[in-house]
């Protein structure tokens, strides 16, 4: 077995199967879309660790278990369209893209997004929609309504006009930060699953994470929690 692939299914087997990620599909995207090439080149040998990895930009790759977590809540369908906010380089939106029908990916970081739209290009995954956005909070309205939006990193707060681009019925998932440590973008954080009932949001913590706040999520007057 080459060796970026028994280190997914070291990930799988320790990381994932062991904490009940079981959904068989959220293990197949994850086991067939390597992590190394998402990250420069110096971590790409950490890139199974179980902990967040800096991309660069203010932009992280989620540690593999909290982004299993936050899939799972999500209940991802082939029949969804899906967000995914902070692609960064894409590896989140490229996992999304396995399990959704379509995705719109976006990142106000425009050199982030073109390792993104060069990886989607690289793994032949042609329902993935790469687009540049000024304020990542604002979400892309353009495409909505959505049933599903991930957030790829943390936040503190949900804008209305991102609540606003759930279909009915959808899911948004993220984490959400409670806590920040000093002199650091994460601390304590819950995973967060959010759903729209008719013109209503109801919202439920899940477990425990940490996670980096996602530039343009860190202060600003939202649905707080």
């Amino acid at each position: 077995m080459p060796a970026s692939a028994a280190m997914r299914n070291n990930m799988m087997l320790g990381q994932l199967l062991t904490n009940d990620i079981n959904d068989k599909r959220i293990l197949a995207a994850m086991g067939e879309i390597p992590r190394e090439p998402f990250l420069p080149e110096a971590l790409r040998g950490a890139a199974y660790v179980d902990e967040d990895l800096n991309v660069g930009g203010g932009r992280y790759l989620m540690e593999p278990l909290t982004f299993a977590k936050l899939l799972d809540l999500a209940e991802i369908t082939p029949e969804c369209r899906a967000l995914v906010i902070g692609s960064g380089s894409g590896y989140a939106a490229a996992v999304v893209g396995k399990l959704a029908g379509q995705v719109t990916a976006v990142d106000s970081d425009e050199s982030q997004l073109q390792h993104a739209y060069d990886n989607m290009v690289r793994l032949h995954i042609a329902n993935v929609n790469v687009k540049y956005v000024p304020n990542m909070a604002d979400g892309f309205a353009a495409n909505a309504p959505y049933n599903v939006i991930v957030i790829q990193g943390a936040v503190t707060f949900i804008p209305k006009l991102l609540a606003e681009q759930l279909a009915v019925g959808g899911r948004l998932v993220t984490v959400l930060n409670v806590a920040s440590r000093p002199e650091s973008r994460s601390g304590l954080g819950k995973g967060l699953l959010i759903t729209r009932q008719d013109h209503t949001l109801q919202y439920r913590e899940h477990f425990d994470a940490s996670c980096p706040v996602l530039p343009g999520f860190e202060h600003a007057t939202g649905f707080r929690f």
